[in-house]
């Protein structure tokens, strides 16, 4: 039997270990200079469920039709999420939402932003 433990991540406003990262593609970006950083605190034995920590400053950026399925837990910040007709929802720190794979929208990163993610990045099929 394998010794499964419980994971922690903190929510604090210091994060330990965040590492740069490349989420947003030079392609996307529209405006603003991310300097992203994240950390995964957990991922599956298959690869296909993540979960961590990711902030970025003040920028706007596109993402094409997404991959993976990604929960968000706003910690800090704003942002306008605009859809693809226009439509432009606002989130800001306390705030969670769902985008669904094949979600094509533009976040225009207000504030700088913290957030915690859950990403599935697993097939699913429904009959």
């Amino acid at each position: 039997m394998s010794n499964l433990k419980c994971v922690r991540i903190p929510t604090t406003a210091k994060v330990d270990g965040l590492e740069p990262t490349d989420y947003i593609s030079p392609e996307a970006l529209q405006s603003g200079d991310p300097q992203e950083r994240g950390r995964s605190f957990y991922e599956d034995q298959t690869g296909q469920l993540d979960a961590g920590v990711w902030q970025c400053e003040p920028n706007r950026h596109v993402l094409e039709p997404s991959p993976y399925d990604e929960f968000v837990y706003l910690l800090e910040g704003h942002i306008d999420v605009i859809d693809d007709e226009g439509g432009v929802e606002t989130y800001k720190a306390g705030d969670s939402f769902v985008m669904p794979r094949g979600c094509k929208c533009t976040w225009d990163v207000k504030e700088a932003v913290r957030k915690l993610y859950v990403v599935l990045t697993a097939e699913t099929y429904r009959d």
